[in-house]
């Protein structure tokens, strides 16, 4: 079974294509689910949600209130672990269609040689980027390079991607290991995303990369990320975790 997670604000538009999408991807492979997560849009985006929900297979959560990005993954993820069997895959991505769902395949694949988190990387041969400024693609790379020197993982270069499959024996593991202190700093929104992939390396788990292209130029709306947010969060990390092992994180 495979898992589609895809945390939602305001992507009434995006979701109707990213839905469709999934659906043209992974109709021929074993049984999947899309779990969308509203949290708390205040466009269509629930009513987008629902209406997909009568045509495929899709599971509808919704905040009531804005909880921002940190907090939709840790409650999306956590359904997903809790609904989840050991063998079955988890996958991830942003809901605003910069993701194209095709690549997923080849994630899969390399879980099947034995990888327990995939990550799809612009950084990788074959990979790239489409779309985005050359502030907000210096900014990205300045991330990945901040975070590779304190977080090394080998072959690992991609860190603040949220385009992900993980194995969902993985994440049960994170959440039975850290608890309530899977992710730390839900507060700062994008920072989750590296944060969750802390977690993987301190669990030692085989962690693998294939490339992708991030097609910034489909996004339907404007971007949520706040960067001075997100890079005083990267330097929370660090202070957090750099050097830490998991007898010494608190539970």
């Amino acid at each position: 079974m495979i898992f589609v997670f895809l945390p939602a604000y305001n992507e009434e538009i995006a979701i109707r294509r990213l839905v469709k999408k999934f659906d043209t991807e992974l109709r021929d492979k074993d049984l999947y689910k899309i779990i969308i997560l509203d949290d708390g849009s205040t466009d269509g985006t629930f009513k987008a949600a629902q209406k997909a929900s009568e045509q495929y297979p899709v599971e509808v959560l919704r905040h009531e209130k804005n909880q921002g990005l940190g907090q939709t993954m840790i409650d999306g993820l956590k359904h997903c672990a809790e609904i989840s069997s050991a063998n079955d895959l988890i996958v991830t991505l942003d809901c605003d269609d910069t993701h194209e769902p095709n690549y997923v395949h080849s994630a899969i694949a390399k879980i099947e040689e034995g990888c327990d988190v995939v990550i799809l990387s612009r950084y990788q041969k074959g990979g790239g980027e489409k779309g985005l400024s050359r502030l907000k693609s210096f900014l990205s790379r300045g991330a990945g390079l901040f975070l590779k020197l304190f977080f090394p993982i080998k072959g690992v270069k991609e860190y603040s991607c949220g385009y992900r499959v993980f194995r969902a024996s993985a994440l049960k593991e994170a959440f039975r290991v850290f608890g309530d202190n899977f992710v730390r700093l839900p507060h700062m929104g994008f920072v989750v995303t590296p944060e969750i992939l802390i977690k993987m390396k301190m669990l030692k788990l085989r962690i693998a990369e294939v490339p992708f292209v991030l097609n910034y130029g489909q996004k339907p709306g404007a971007s949520k990320n706040k960067p001075l947010k997100t890079i005083a969060g990267y330097f929370a990390l660090v202070y957090l975790y750099w050097g830490r092992r998991i007898k010494n994180i608190s539970r």
